[in-house]
């Protein structure tokens, strides 16, 4: 029976129960319409599982001609985060619809930079490879670089300021957290001039919700896992960037 015959069948015996006259009658008709409307609608339940199942298993094969050790997928199945440990490279996947394939864009780890978790646009977590000037792309600062003409007690000094307006962002961000999310993302940064600053959702919603939610939790799981791992990789380079750095500068050490 298609789902479509059920849902009209239970429109018609709801019409009965206003039609027939005897109290039982109408309970009968009643009972027989809400059995039908619940099995089509656990009818549409199942084609979209299926649905599903197939959507996934096609993404899965399409991701099979890339190698990889960790792997995410969003839940529209339209992007996608991959880790190779034996490359040593990250990919991102991206598609428009379920029907095309996918462009892939790979990096090897040692051209990531910086990685953070951001809740409403605002970043929670940050950890970047610290470079001259320390700076950071995913930190929302104007005139980032100014400290560099400064002398160091003004350095100090901006230092102090900018950990005070750190900690007043902070309060801010937690009172509006209160209102609920409505996006949870990882932002990275790579060694790619075209698009340096790469950002995978792993949860956006029209609505805000609320932080002790199941749907929150497991998408700030994940995308914690994804920020630790990132995290490992940005600073084991780091750890050999100056390990490199201080061979050559004892290298050229005049004795």
């Amino acid at each position: 029976m298609s789902i479509l015959l059920l849902f009209l069948t239970s429109g018609i015996f709801f019409i009965f129960t206003f039609i027939v006259q005897t109290l039982s009658a109408k309970l009968f008709f009643l009972l027989i319409s809400f059995l039908l409307f619940k099995w089509g609608t656990n009818q549409i339940l199942l084609v979209e599982k299926r649905k599903e199942e197939e959507i996934k298993k096609e993404m899965e094969e399409l991701l099979q001609e890339f190698a990889y050790s960790q792997l995410t997928v969003s839940s529209d199945y339209l992007n996608a985060l991959l880790l190779d440990e034996a490359s040593q490279t990250l990919l991102i996947a991206n598609r428009e619809n379920t029907d095309s394939g996918f462009e892939v864009r790979d990096y090897p780890f040692d051209k990531i930079y910086e990685t953070s978790i951001e809740e409403n646009d605002h970043p929670i977590a940050l950890i970047s490879r610290r470079g001259l000037f320390g700076g950071s792309l995913l930190e929302k600062r104007e005139n980032s670089l100014i400290n560099v003409t400064k002398k160091e007690k003004d350095s100090k000094n901006d230092m102090k300021e900018a950990e005070e307006e750190k900690e007043e962002k902070s309060k801010k961000n937690k009172e509006k957290d209160k209102e609920g999310i409505k996006k949870l993302c990882l932002k990275i940064v790579v060694d790619d001039l075209d698009d340096p600053i790469i950002e995978y959702v792993f949860l956006e919603n029209e609505e805000p919700i609320d932080q002790d939610s199941d749907e929150y939790k497991d998408a700030f799981k994940l995308c914690k896992k994804w920020h630790q791992m990132i995290s490992v990789l940005i600073k084991r380079y780091d750890l050999l960037d100056k390990v490199i750095i201080s061979r050559y500068e004892d290298s050229n050490r005049v004795v």
